[in-house]
């Protein structure tokens, strides 16, 4: 995501997102798993009408959904008359369900955060539930997600119909009074990267009424003490309010890890749907915020139930989680479509350890020279390249326990 100036002659710069393939419509797919290893068995296109499909494309500034990100070509341009251009259509889709009861699937999103509801046999959207102050909306408050780390996981409790799912990572909104680590005296931080838990969804779509509650993140586990650096990946329904979760980032030695969390929603857990961004505020100062303690909260409970990365898991992100048995849960990885992007010099070598959104281009794809930064020079280029080969496979890995997933407790 480099910055770009957004139309020639504009001032100021955006975030920027790479889309080497603008056509490219989300789909859901059915996978079988033999003797061939898993195999596509079916694909289908996500519709929002019978002639309308899906884009993966941004959806422009002053919508819901927007990210803020000007949709760039492979050239690093935005060309707002191209297929590479602004979109109403455009979703981030992540996580998957099927509800058999309904005779739809339900599909999380990153942009809005938006929950779909799907016809299975068309791929038609049924309906789309957005954040706002409508009676059937999301909370307005998770309008303040981060870029890129909207709804991420999302999963249905079978006996009560009910929708789980969580915000990727803690909300974007202002900053608050707090010590990070190895300081001795409180300074002004972001909340999306010292708040101390994620927005946690419970949506009934009968009543089309939501709840949000708080999952805990330990600080200590992540670089540099930020919470911001946790992502929750997918997640799965074990039933009576008990949950796994992908919990993963990178840890205080700057290294990846990807752990499967035990999740108790407690009967007692403190619905903070009404709650603004002052209970994120809140839980970094210590004290309460225009009124709201976050030392109230009832937290949803969680243990470590399995370390991946102990287990031969290489890929940076795990995202796909089903429960195949009551013993066996299946787990894939996020491969970014094969692909990363890279800085090259002008001898067409890569810039090694250049981050490139950290770079600006201007209106016209060349990038510009930011002081310090490497790679981010005049004449170097910034280009679409093949990703690395520890991500680029798209792996589907079973994991058969010795118990019944449902008889894991969190101790007491």
């Amino acid at each position: 995501m480099p910055n770009s100036v957004v139309t020639p002659g504009a001032t100021g710069t955006s975030d920027a997102k790479f889309f080497p393939s603008p056509s490219f419509t989300p789909s859901f797919g059915l996978i079988s798993i033999g003797k061939d290893g898993a195999v596509l068995k079916s694909s289908t296109p996500i519709k929002f009408s019978s002639t309308i499909n899906a884009s993966g494309l941004s959806i422009a500034a002053g919508k819901v959904g927007s990210s803020a990100e000007v949709p760039l070509n492979d050239a690093a341009k935005f060309d707002a008359s191209s297929k590479t251009s602004f979109s109403d259509y455009g979703l981030d889709t992540e996580s998957i369900v099927y509800d058999a009861a309904r005779g739809v699937v339900w599909v999380s999103d990153e942009y809005g955060p938006f929950i779909l509801k799907i016809d299975v046999a068309t791929g038609i959207i049924l309906k789309k539930y957005q954040p706002g102050t409508g009676a059937a909306d999301l909370p307005a408050v998770l309008l303040k997600r981060r870029a890129n780390r909207g709804m991420e996981g999302l999963s249905l409790e079978v006996a009560t119909g009910k929708l789980n799912g969580f915000v990727q990572s803690p909300l974007d909104d202002g900053k608050a009074n707090y010590i990070v680590p190895g300081a001795t005296a409180a300074t002004n931080e972001s909340i999306k990267d010292y708040a101390k838990f994620n927005r946690w969804v419970e949506f009934d779509p009968t009543t089309e009424k939501t709840k949000l509650y708080a999952y805990p993140i330990d600080s200590t586990q992540y670089t540099a003490g930020k919470t911001g650096n946790a992502k929750l990946g997918d997640m799965v329904s074990l039933g009576n309010g008990k949950f796994i979760v992908i919990e993963q980032g990178t840890g205080p030695d700057g290294k990846a890890f990807n752990k499967l969390m035990l999740v108790q929603v407690p009967s007692n857990a403190t619905d903070i749907a009404n709650m603004s961004t002052d209970l994120e505020k809140s839980s970094m100062t210590g004290a309460a915020v225009n009124g709201v303690n976050y030392a109230d909260v009832v937290l949803l409970k969680k243990t470590q139930l399995f370390d991946l990365n102990n287990a031969g898991w290489l890929a940076e992100k795990a995202e796909g989680l089903a429960l195949v048995d009551e013993n066996t849960l299946a787990l894939t990885n996020d491969d970014d479509f094969g692909m990363k992007t890279v800085i090259v010099d002008p001898s067409g070598a890569i810039v090694v350890g250049a981050d490139v959104t950290k770079c600006t281009v201007d209106a016209n794809g060349a990038l510009t020279t930011t002081a310090g930064v490497l790679g981010c020079t005049a004449g170097n280029t910034m280009r679409v390249a093949r990703g690395a080969d520890t991500e680029r496979p798209n792996r589907v890995w079973l994991f058969k326990f010795s118990k019944k997933l449902s008889d894991f407790n969190i101790p007491s």
